[in-house]
């Protein structure tokens, strides 16, 4: 179906990124996949300019690479990568939470116990996009406290990242864990060791589902 946009060349570009993007979550774009430039003007019905644009700043993200001559790849995430992401993840939001941690009050204690609540929820209602969505406004209640726009604009393309493609499926056990992780978080920020709940989420939290974590934490 061709796809149009009415708009100016500076809202255009953004237009075309954002429609791509939702098509990289809802699959139509999968991983591995080669594209046409030629074929996505033609379905789009925009000209090469927003659209080379929208998929020069998928490819500093990480989504996409250009092939000279040939189009462009929706990027895979290996094995490797994935472990590589987590890394980074818990390397950049514990810095964060180091940062802002003494200004983290009762208020948004409350805000994160509410949203882990939603996320059971969603989580038993099969809604893992959902899930993920809620994942990220617990960790953005302190997250967003920092003034550093430049961690939380890696952060949060890291994370679309891992659960940008695809269906996003969890079984029970790991929804439990997770559910009790940020638990323990809630209470080592509320006994106000900062050291300690940043350690937690860097070597324990923020981690491949079931990957042993590198130090156990009280």
């Amino acid at each position: 179906m061709k796809q149009t946009f009415p708009f100016t060349t500076q809202l255009l570009r953004t237009q075309v990124y954002e429609y791509l993007r939702e098509q990289l979550k809802n699959g139509n774009l999968k991983p591995g996949m080669f594209v046409s430039i030629n074929q996505m003007v033609k379905n789009l019905g925009v000209s090469r300019t927003p659209l080379r644009d929208a998929l020069l700043q998928l490819q500093v993200e990480g989504f996409v690479t250009f092939l000279p001559q040939r189009g462009i790849r929706i990027n895979e995430l290996t094995p490797q990568l994935i472990e590589d992401i987590y890394e980074v993840i818990g390397a950049l939001d514990s810095r964060v939470l180091l940062s802002v941690f003494d200004r983290i009050g009762g208020k948004e204690l409350e805000r994160m116990k509410k949203v882990n609540e939603r996320m059971l929820r969603a989580a038993q209602k099969r809604d893992f996009y959902k899930y993920w969505e809620l994942n990220s406004k617990f960790h953005g209640v302190y997250l967003n406290l920092s003034k550093n726009q430049l961690i939380l604009y890696h952060l949060n393309i890291l994370r679309q990242r891992l659960f940008g493609f695809g269906e996003i499926s969890w079984s029970s056990k790991l929804v439990n864990m997770n559910y009790d992780e940020h638990l323990k978080i809630i209470s080592l920020i509320q006994n106000g060791n900062a050291e300690k709940a940043a350690r937690y989420i860097r070597d324990v939290h923020v981690r491949l589902p079931f990957q042993p974590s590198k130090e156990n934490i009280d």
